[in-house]
């Protein structure tokens, strides 16, 4: 026997790759506004100044 995995590689629909990634988007989307709350306020503390963009990739 080999020690070689098997992954489930199943085809899948043109619509569900869509569903799927348009939840991830989703997820990224609320991912980064929570991010960027948390910096705008942690920006603020430190200096006192409103922060003017963020970046995020």
């Amino acid at each position: 026997m080999s020690n070689h995995y098997l992954y489930n590689m199943e085809k899948i629909t043109r619509e569900e790759a869509l569903r799927r990634w348009s939840s991830a988007k989703a997820q990224k989307k609320e991912l980064v506004e929570k991010m960027r709350k948390m910096l705008y306020e942690d920006y603020k503390a430190r200096t006192v100044e409103e922060p003017l963009t963020f970046n995020v990739l």
